[in-house]
């Protein structure tokens, strides 16, 4: 136990969370890999009373479309009565974002609590019989967990970090697990072929649990059956035993069906754009349904209420104003294809003015090929004071071949000023890359 005069403040817990080895800003990420255990965070929970096992855990992973997946699932879960937690990464402004309640953020005061729970434990653990330190990513996982039990939640949505088998969210025997898609992400970590990515995906079906899969490639799909076949896995697969038909779409969000074997729900109203959001809907439809089907009382109405009342800030996110401003957090190739087609479907503007900033470990040229021929100008930037950030320069030289009017800011602050100049009230600005770079976007913009 602390003593009163060793009690962290909100600041003091913060910096000291802040101290240990985070893989979201090291600029040596890929090396990263030899890190990953569960060895520490198994030992750290275990002095902890071991909270993640008094939870109800949907543990939701994949490439892109997790984080989404995660909220929605947990939206309905609330609206459905139950008293739901919700452990999701990165943060965007405050990493009380991180763990939340019923949609609230964790408190200031609960956040504090909690760290000073973990302090001595973490010190007890890090370093002993060789394993190393305990990480920033592992002590947000069991400062969630603890906080979850404390609250006695009814559930808790857990998304996964990074990977799967070796995350330190798949500590937890899950009630359901849910793998939206796979692309090709963190190669230097995970392997670079879809087949390669599911192996390590695939580590968070466990035995006799029902595994909820949106649409898949057929390398990853052939993965995830043997799998699951060979833990006696239930499979629901969005695609195959659920349908989704997609309706009408505008600015303000999208209408589509969802049609189950035991149910249909026509007529769903996601106040969120793209149709990589319906497929992410139509998958928490159907974890729902598996939960539904442990015997949890959960209304057709609240699938539909928790749809409706989602929110997720920096996914699609538009700041209406003259010009509009475009915040979505798409840093790899697949989600920038995604980022792409909703601006071609949804929006109608003179000219489109882009703000990027990425991680070293992502695929530039790639990304830059998608990016660069939809807009008249390009304006690069770096989030500050991280250094995995790629240098707006090298972004800017990576691109400087592919086409469109590429220039350089200092800071995100800067490049948001840069562009309203420049931009008529018929263009669309669009910030895009990192989930810190929308983070900053989101502070220089007041939001």
């Amino acid at each position: 136990m602390i003593s009163f005069h060793m009690m962290l403040n909100y600041e003091d817990a913060l910096a000291y969370i802040n101290s240990f080895i985070n893989a979201e800003k090291s600029p040596d990420f890929s090396r990263q890999a030899r890190l990953y255990n569960l060895n520490r965070i198994s030992r750290l929970l275990t002095r902890l009373g071991n909270p993640h096992r008094y939870l109800k855990v949907v543990h939701v992973a994949g490439s892109k479309g997790k984080g989404s997946t995660a909220t929605f699932i947990a939206s309905i879960l609330t609206r459905a009565g139950f008293k739901t937690g919700l452990f999701t990464s990165p943060h965007l402004v405050t990493p009380r974002e991180r763990c939340r309640i019923d949609s609230e953020l964790v408190s200031t005061s609960a956040f504090v609590d909690c760290v000073n729970r973990l302090k001595p434990e973490i010190e007890a653990v890090s370093g002993v019989d060789g394993i190393g330190d305990v990480s920033f990513f592992e002590i947000y996982t069991a400062l969630a967990f603890a906080y979850f039990a404390d609250e006695t939640v009814d559930f808790a949505v857990v998304e996964v970090g990074l990977g799967g088998r070796l995350d330190a969210t798949n500590i937890v025997s899950p009630l359901v697990s849910v793998i939206t898609q796979i692309s090709l992400e963190h190669t230097t970590i995970l392997g670079n072929t879809h087949e390669a990515i599911a192996k390590e995906k695939a580590e968070i079906i466990k035995p006799n649990h029902p595994v909820v899969l949106a649409p898949q490639t057929a390398e990853a799909q052939s993965v995830f059956e043997v799998v699951a076949a060979d833990r006696n896995a239930p499979i629901s697969s969005v695609g195959r035993d659920v349908e989704l038909e997609r309706g009408k779409h505008d600015i303000h969000g999208q209408t589509f069906d969802v049609h189950t074997r035991s149910e249909s729900y026509p007529n769903l109203f996601l106040p969120l754009l793209g149709a990589h959001q319906a497929i992410n809907a139509a998958t928490a439809v159907a974890c729902v349904e598996r939960i539904r089907a442990s015997g949890y009382e959960i209304p057709t109405a609240s699938v539909y209420d928790g749809l409706k009342e989602a929110r997720l800030p920096g996914r699609l996110q538009l700041v209406c104003g003259q010009p509009p401003i475009l915040l979505d957090g798409a840093h790899s190739p697949a989600s920038v294809e995604a980022l792409r087609d909703t601006i071609h479907e949804v929006f109608r503007y003179e000219e489109l003015i882009l703000i990027v900033g990425f991680m070293r470990d992502k695929d530039l040229r790639e990304i830059g090929e998608t990016l660069c021929p939809m807009a008249g100008t390009v304006i690069a930037t770096k989030m500050r004071d991280n250094p995995r950030a790629v240098g707006a320069g090298e972004i800017a030289r990576t691109w400087s071949d592919i086409g469109g009017d590429i220039c350089v800011s200092p800071s995100v602050g800067d490049a948001i000023a840069r562009a309203k100049s420049v931009a008529s009230s018929d263009d669309l600005i669009c910030i895009t890359g990192s989930m810190i770079l929308i983070g900053e976007a989101m502070q220089a913009l007041g939001l």
